[in-house]
């Protein structure tokens, strides 16, 4: 047996306190790591609706617990009647939507049917149109405006194509269904031991990270919560204001178009491409002045609630410059679906948090060395 270096033999118990410990614990983080992986390869499929979950949770918790205050006997009951609330603000407009299509789908055929057979006629507006409008009636006229080219530009509308297109829609929105459901589960479920979670959370943090891993947890699960509140609640407002124009301007289906402009300011310039696309079916059938007022005063209420209300909303809890707030937002889009646009910009806030820690204060010896 080696001796130690004060000449004292290395006792059997002194074996057991300073190596086997060392030893203990390194085979708890492997097996921690192990397990963690598994676990994750267990649910990969499920993790978008796990994190839906965990999102929805975070900004749901300041409401849940003030219920919790008033009836502390029934976490398990608010738990699920918050996760059925929920349910309902998503499920309704997409019925909303889903029921609107379907009326819609017969009057939509029956236009492509007739632009088949006699052509689009041309706004009258078109011509006069300077330095190019000639040559956009001619192109017009040449492209969309007789029937052989109409036929040939919607040739491959049919009710069978658009009837195929429904089928794939109806199995995929079966799907998702199913995954959402999984999401409200989860949701109950982490909301009903909300406390539990967050003081193990916050444990785990500190001990593996010191302080700075509880504060670092405490600011991303503020920054996730206004991130979610201020991105829905200006989408709303966004949808809501732009919907009462577009009642005022003629658009047909006004309540369908604001659901959908709701839905597509979640994502960054997203509503532009519906009061746009309302702006053009107004130009379209001759409603010049009503469509260009439209898409100016969509102009002006997106980039008042995209650089004004928003901001204020989240407040300081996500200061990120708008380049990795952009690529926050696209990125989580492209990686992690819809979820992403809530996640992606967190994941950006953390690295700036990260950053900061690392280039915290720092103090120069008298040789000018940094420390």
């Amino acid at each position: 047996m080696s001796e130690p270096i004060s000449g004292e033999p290395l006792t059997p118990d002194t074996t057991a306190m300073e190596i086997e410990p060392s030893r203990v614990q390194a085979r708890q983080l492997w097996l921690t790591a192990v397990v963690i992986v598994l676990a994750i390869w267990m649910a990969l499929e499920f993790l978008t609706p796990l994190a839906w979950a965990a999102v929805i949770a975070i900004a749901e918790w300041p409401l849940y617990r003030r219920a919790l205050h008033r009836f502390p006997s029934r976490p398990g009951l608010l738990a699920v009647s918050f996760a059925i609330v929920t349910a309902l603000f998503v499920i309704g407009p997409l019925s909303l939507a889903a029921v609107t299509l379907v009326q819609e789908s017969q009057a939509a055929m029956h236009w492509v049917q007739q632009v088949q057979q006699t052509g689009l006629a041309m706004p009258t507006w078109l011509p006069s149109l300077p330095v190019f409008g000639d040559r956009a009636a001619l192109y017009w006229g040449q492209h969309i405006g007789n029937p052989k080219a109409a036929d040939t530009l919607l040739g491959s509308l049919s009710a069978g194509s658009i009837l195929t297109w429904t089928r794939s829609i109806g199995g995929e929105v079966a799907r998702e269904s199913g995954l959402f459901l999984i999401t409200l589960l989860a949701l109950a479920s982490l909301l009903s031991r909300g406390p539990l979670i967050g003081e193990q959370a916050r444990k785990v943090s500190i001990r593996m990270f010191g302080s700075f891993g509880g504060n670092f947890l405490e600011q991303m699960i503020a920054a996730v919560r206004a991130t979610v509140n201020g991105t829905v609640l200006v989408s709303v407002l966004e949808g809501g204001v732009l919907g009462i124009a577009y009642a005022v301007a003629g658009v047909p289906q006004p309540l369908l178009f604001a659901t959908f402009t709701i839905a597509l300011a979640l994502v960054p310039f997203g509503a532009w491409a519906a009061f746009g696309l309302a702006s053009l079916i107004l130009l379209g059938t001759n409603h010049v002045l009503a469509g260009g007022l439209l898409f100016g005063f969509g102009v002006s209420v997106m980039t008042l609630g995209d650089n004004v209300v928003q901001p204020a909303v989240i407040g300081s809890a996500v200061e990120l410059p708008f380049l990795l707030a952009i690529i926050g937002a696209f990125g989580g889009l492209a990686e992690l679906g819809l979820v992403g646009l809530f996640v992606g910009p967190v994941i950006m806030a953390s690295l700036i948090l990260v950053w900061r820690q690392w280039m915290g204060p720092t103090s120069l010896h008298p040789g000018g060395e940094v420390s």
